[in-house]
């Protein structure tokens, strides 16, 4: 079973998104997977057919078997669940108190169930980020081709080093760079420096900007469903491939 941790430093670089789609990329691998998420706007559940009515989710069941849904893409997920401000200080100052509650609730789990967890969380130097990253064997950080996606990866690679340095099972932070502009030339400034930056840390592809995408959300599909052949599919299929030869290696 292979975690990953999809991160980011700053909001609003389509990370959730991603996840999902990666995640039934995974899934047309023939591989079994569970999402998990870390987020508290509990927005997963809207990419994968769940009732938006539904409140349901690991801030009142926990991570168990239980509390496992099954989504119409042959992707298992477990959501957030709906919370006011007092549950979620009150679930925050848990996980505080207990920075392996991930990590073993993951375990418990029946451990052949799964070859792939995948875990999204919010943005920046949260508890969810410690959460994850002392469960995860790799994380994702998701960038944009933006001054600001570029400052904010110091600050996460230090953060990953900080929660996972002493453990021999986590294979290192890559970095993503998701709705890569096809014209423009910042864009593809960024992309050069962060190449030249951390050419070992980069994924080999970066997903492009693609209309589809949203498209697909506005009828709570993936991508990957909704037009198979536009460019972020194709893209998103890429980044599933090189998951599991990552693994495999």
């Amino acid at each position: 079973m292979q975690i990953v941790a999809f991160i980011s430093g700053k909001g609003g670089v389509g990370k959730t998104t991603l996840t999902a789609n990666v995640a039934v990329a995974l899934a047309k691998h023939q591989m079994r997977v569970l999402l998990i998420d870390l987020d508290p706007q509990n927005a997963l559940r809207l990419h994968l057919g769940m009732d938006p009515e539904d409140i349901a989710g690991h801030i009142r069941e926990g991570i168990t078997s239980g509390s496992v849904f099954d989504s119409p893409f042959d992707v298992n997920f477990i959501p957030f669940g709906r919370a006011n401000e007092s549950d979620l200080q009150e679930f925050e100052t848990s996980l505080k108190n207990n920075p392996r509650w991930l990590a073993d609730s993951i375990d418990a789990l029946q451990g052949d169930a799964f070859d792939f967890v995948l875990l999204d969380t919010p943005p920046g130097p949260t508890v969810y980020l410690q959460q994850a990253l002392t469960a995860a064997n790799r994380a994702l950080m998701i960038v944009l081709a933006d001054a600001a996606s570029y400052a904010s990866v110091p600050k996460m690679a230090s953060l990953c080093r900080l929660y996972t340095d002493d453990r021999n099972d986590f294979s290192g932070m890559h970095i993503l760079i998701n709705q890569m502009p096809t014209s423009g030339k910042l864009g593809h400034q960024v992309r050069s420096a962060l190449f030249a930056d951390h050419a070992q840390h980069m994924v080999p592809v970066a997903i492009h900007r693609d209309p589809q995408v949203a498209q697909a959300l506005a009828f709570e599909r993936p991508v990957l469903e909704f037009e198979a052949g536009c460019k972020a599919s194709l893209d998103i299929q890429y980044v599933a491939d090189w998951l599991i030869d990552s693994v495999e290696q």
